[in-house]
This record gives structure tokens, C-alpha cells and sequence, in this order.
């Protein structure tokens, strides 16, 4: 029911135990995380990850297929080629979804360093391009969906362990329940976030150019609007029936781009049965209808055959005053010469958190002017 990808990543625990916690999650129809199972794991290797996934009968090889962060190979790439320029082009190419662009991308890093395209052509291009990723990642390019989780559940990794999957069990749960009533709130086909989606898709297919080259067979030519700033004009090719278009969003979504909707809307179909089922609202409220059971007593857990040891050292401050932050920057910090400094509590330029005068803190959800 939920779209065929999984994210997969382990955190360290925080506090006397020196275990980590292996998370595995996904993203529902509504685009928000989905967790599918979690475990405590005495290391995170390779041959703990087989193990946790061993209960996941589904997503073994060859049926599953394994991709890369995108995040972390830019990462990786920027570790021997420091270069703000390259790392920008280090994402574009892996980012673009049409081979087209990929090529161009492909042109513009050799002419910088051809070591630098040779390092990436080095890895499986299959594994961390959309362009040529065979549409089996639904266009997630990394593992933030498991980070993100990791955040939310950083609280309980200072606990005991019985307590740490109690409590990141009845966040689950109350996760599950506040979505589950999001759901059955949803009074349109899509949930809203694809629904605003659809509608926008929508409003730029009503300034599409169709030119019908096959009627019986469903091939059709698409010319976008040209807009004022120069974008636009574009030709795709549209493959009605196969529900494939040369802009690559159609195939690797499964929803129609505003392409395939314009040609629907030319054929006088329903633009709405584009929409993969995964996406609509009656699998938002199946992904969101299971039941949850208390947790049995530890007694009855299954013995893994090992301990995680604890380290009650790593509880003790040895220093005053407040810990200094343990996170290591490293390349990906980087910043562009040209960019400019911002205050760390309104993101502002010309000043800094110490002498910040504005008594209104930008928040999350607010949109730089």
C-alpha cells in the first residue's frame, strides 16, 4: 500500500548503552514518513542490516533494489574534489530526472576536472542517478525520510533500552493514530498535498501545445508554454498508454505531469485515473488502518544471543559549563565565497545571533523575502 521504497539507517545511542537503533521507514500518500520497523542492534554492520531485514520477505533481491544517497556520494565526491562549483554539479546531474540534462551536466563537470566525471562514472550510475535509475526509487534521492525519524526519536535514545522502545513504540502509535485522523478527514480523491499537486499540474497543461501524432497507439508531441523569463519551450514526447513521458516525472511518480494531463484532457478522459493508486485517498487511509498491541513483557522478548554492554562513564560531564557540540563539520560545509553570512536566529545578512535586534525569530515555515 505505501509506494515501494524503503529508507533504511542507524543511529548510536545516547546514553550508558553503547548499542545503536537500525530504523526502516517510507513515505505514505500524503509524502510524510511512514515508519515500517525499528530495531536495537549491538553494531550497525552489514551482517546486523541483513539480519533486520531478513523480516522484510518482500523487499529481498532481486525484487528490491539497492540505491545510494545522493547526499552521501556528493559527499564522498567532495571529500577528493573541493570544488563549490563541481559540488553543485555533483547534485544537478543526479537530480535531473531527463538524460538530456544529464549529458549536459556530464559535459560541463569534465570540462572542469575529468577525474571528476571518471570518479563518478567509477560508481554504478544506475544507483545514485534519476536519469537512469530504471524508476525504482519514486524519485527519493536520499535517506532523510530514516534521519528525520532518527530526530524525532533522539529523545528516547537517552534512556534505558526498555524504556527507549516503549516510548519510540507509543510515538509510532501516536503518529499512526493523528494521521490515521488526517485520513479519514480527506474529502477529495487525493489527500491535499497531491491534490494542490494535481491542480497545479493542471493549470500549466492549460498552456501546453498537443500535436497528435498517433491516435490508436497514444503518441503524442507536447511544446510548453515559452515563459517571460525565457524558460519554456520545451518538446516532450508523451506515451499515453504506456504512461511514460520524455520529462521522466510520469514514469518515475507514478503521477501525471502537467504533459500527460494535457493530453488526457485532449482525449476528454479523466485526468484523475493518470493517478497511481498508491497515491490516492483510500490507500492514505489503508496505510493508516492497522492495529497496535501492547508490548509483552521483556520476559518474553527472544534472546538475540547478546548483551549490549553499558558504559556508565559517558553519562558523566567532566567539564563546566555547557557540552560543546559534538558534531564534526566536514565538506559538505563548505560555503560559496559569494555567499553571504546569515544570522544564526533570522537568517538575515549584516549581523550576527549576538547583536540580532529583530524580536521575531524567522521559523520553519516562513519564506525568505
Amino acid at each position: 500500500m505505501c509506494r515501494l521504497i524503503i529508507s533504511v539507517d542507524g543511529t548510536h545511542l545516547r546514553g550508558a548503552y553503547k548499542g545503536k537503533m537500525f530504523i526502516v521507514v517510507s513515505k505514505d500518500t500524503k509524502n510524510h514518513i511512514l515508519p515500517v520497523a525499528y530495531a536495537i542492534v549491538d553494531e550497525e554492520t552489514m551482517v546486523v542490516g541483513v539480519g533486520f531485514l531478513n523480516n522484510l520477505e518482500e523487499w529481498k533481491e532481486p525484487i528490491a533494489y539497492h540505491r545510494f544517497c545522493l547526499r552521501h556520494v556528493q559527499s564522498n565526491f567532495m571529500t577528493k574534489f573541493k570544488n563549490i562549483t563541481l559540488k553543485h554539479y555533483c547534485w544537478a546531474i543526479g537530480n535531473t530526472t531527463q538524460r538530456w540534462k544529464f549529458n549536459r551536466f556530464k559535459r560541463q563537470i569534465r570540462a572542469l576536472d575529468p577525474a571528476a566525471w571518471q570518479y563518478l562514472r567509477d560508481i554504478d550510475i544506475r544507483r545514485w542517478s534519476l536519469a537512469y535509475d530504471g524508476n525504482h526509487r519514486w524519485g527519493c534521492l536520499t535517506t532523510n525520510t530514516s534521519e528525520s525519524l532518527n530526530n524525532v526519536l533522539r529523545g528516547a535514545r537517552l534512556l534505558p533500552i526498555k524504556v527507549c522502545i516503549n516510548l519510540s513504540f507509543y510515538r509510532i502509535v501516536q503518529l499512526f493514530q493523528r494521521y490515521k485522523q488526517v485520513a479519514h478527514h480527506c474529502n477529495t480523491a487525493l489527500p491535499p498535498h497531491h491534490w494542490s499537486k494535481f491542480m497545479e499540474a493542471e493549470r500549466h497543461a492549460q498552456g501546453h501545445h498537443i500535436d497528435e501524432l498517433n491516435y490508436t497507439d497514444g503518441v503524442y508531441k507536447i511544446v510548453t508554454t515559452r515563459q517571460l523569463n525565457g524558460k519554456g519551450g520545451h518538446v516532450h514526447t508523451v506515451l499515453y498508454y504506456e504512461k511514460d513521458c520524455t520529462c521522466g516525472k510520469w514514469q518515475m511518480h507514478r503521477f501525471p505531469c502537467s504533459h500527460a494531463i494535457a493530453v488526457c484532457r485532449h482525449r476528454g478522459d479523466n485526468a484523475i485515473d493518470l493517478v497511481d493508486e498508491v497515491h490516492t485517498t483510500k490507500t492514505y487511509m489503508a496505510q493508516y488502518s492497522g492495529k497496535f498491541y501492547p508490548i509483552h513483557h521483556k520476559d518474553y522478548w527472544t534472546n538475540q544471543g547478546w548483551e549490549i554492554q553499558a558504559d556508565y562513564s559517558r553519562l558523566i560531564n567532566h567539564e563546566r559549563g555547557r557540552r560543546r557540540e559534538s558534531r564534526i563539520q566536514n565538506e559538505m560545509d563548505l560555503r560559496h565565497p559569494d555567499e553571504p553570512r546569515r544570522c544564526g536566529r533570522c537568517h538575515q545578512t549584516d549581523h550576527n545571533r549576538r547583536n540580532c535586534q529583530n524580536t521575531h525569530p524567522r521559523v520553519d515555515n516562513e519564506v525568505d523575502s
